[in-house]
């Protein structure tokens, strides 16, 4: 696909189809990134607000708002979702004071593996397998169920406290796992030593596996991380996570979840 000047407006994954949308000031046009096989784009690096979806209509900002830090919309187009952006990352309430269903729906608390590597994390209930997905995790178990989005924010942080555990993982340590096949029997044992030691587990919960991410591992060596905004150029090697991984004259890779916000010009190739 030719993008003539594109702003990467969403990324998501359907199973294990990764999406790049882009909005090229005329439509949103879906860019499966699973079966691209070649790359050559330039990043901006000044981020734009990326708008807003309203189910299927996509709504650009009407302000074009220069953006900043981890937010790739302005308030305004934020505010119909969630009032205030710091409670995606650190709920204030359980969702009764704004009246925001995005809080005030049901939410679990899991631990994530990349390889035997584990974290903790929270999400929506109705996301959690893509929620795993999206982190690039090798297997995923729920440990807790939660009443509402602040309820599982104290839980994860309780639970990192309480046992160790991690609430993220750096790119590097996410990056190096691509230089092995995920040992299913490593992640058990790690699994097992994990939940063992949390009294409030009434039974052992479920671990699930996650295969099919349209990347062929192991890699031969270790991505670099490349910074977003430059101009990638290379044979694509895959997708995981948020990581597209590229050959050029080294293995290097790109966090898809950064380009959001950028104009994206260029060619994405699905075939040669």
């Amino acid at each position: 696909m030719h993008l003539e000047s594109a702003r990467a407006v969403s990324y998501d994954w359907s199973d294990f189809t990764p999406l790049l949308s882009v909005y090229d000031g005329s439509e949103v046009r879906d860019i499966d990134l699973g079966k691209a096989r070649h790359i050559d784009i330039a990043v901006s690096k000044t981020m734009r607000c990326i708008g807003r979806f309203e189910g299927d209509e996509y709504i650009p900002c009407p302000y074009d708002a220069v953006v900043d830090g981890p937010w790739r919309q302005c308030e305004e187009c934020a505010r119909p979702v969630i009032p205030d952006r710091e409670c995606i990352f650190e709920p204030k309430c359980d969702g009764s004071l704004c009246g925001v269903e995005f809080c005030s729906r049901p939410h679990v608390v899991y631990l994530a593996f990349a390889g035997n590597m584990v974290k903790v994390g929270m999400t929506s209930e109705r996301r959690m397998r893509k929620r795993a997905v999206e982190q690039g995790a090798d297997a995923y178990a729920v440990i807790y169920h939660a009443r509402n989005r602040l309820d599982a924010r104290n839980m994860e942080k309780e639970v990192s406290r309480a046992y160790g555990i991690r609430q993220a993982h750096t790119a590097r340590e996410m990056l190096s796992r691509m230089r092995a096949v995920p040992d299913r029997n490593r992640i058990k044992i790690s699994f097992t030593r994990a939940v063992s030691a949390m009294e409030f587990l009434k039974d052992i919960p479920e671990l699930e596996f996650l295969e099919g991410y349209p990347i062929e591992l192991p890699l031969r060596r270790v991505p670099v991380l490349r910074p977003s905004a430059l101009r990638h150029v290379g044979r694509v090697i895959g997708v995981k996570g948020r990581y597209l991984v590229y050959e050029s004259s080294g293995i290097y890779a790109v966090d898809i979840r950064d380009l959001l916000g950028r104009t994206i010009k260029g060619n994405i190739v699905e075939h040669y």
